[in-house]
């Protein structure tokens, strides 16, 4: 994937990822066996926030303007990828 502006990442604990996007809206994104979300904050940027799971295999993308979380009642997450837009940098977690 190609990257619409440059991203700093500013924490990342291998189940959970923060970044900021240069037009000024911050992410996070976090994975569980049990659920997985991306949020953003401040609304510099026009894009959402985006997540996919690997369960058995990856999911489709899923997107919202401010917080995307999906669950597994089953425990089945084994990785998330997060990004801020569309077209903007993939980002992936895994299960501690």
């Amino acid at each position: 994937m190609t990257t619409a502006t440059a991203d700093d990442v500013i924490l990342d604990y291998g189940n959970q990822i923060k970044w900021a996007r240069s037009c000024g809206s911050n992410y996070t994104g976090y994975v569980y066996d049990t659920w997985a979300s991306t949020g953003k904050r401040g609304d510099g940027c026009a894009g959402h926030a985006w997540l996919r799971v690997l369960g058995d295999s990856w999911g489709a993308w899923r997107h919202d303007n401010g917080h995307i979380m999906l669950t597994s009642p089953n425990g089945k997450f084994r990785k998330a990828q997060h990004k801020g837009c569309e077209t903007c940098t993939v980002y992936t977690t895994e299960v501690k």
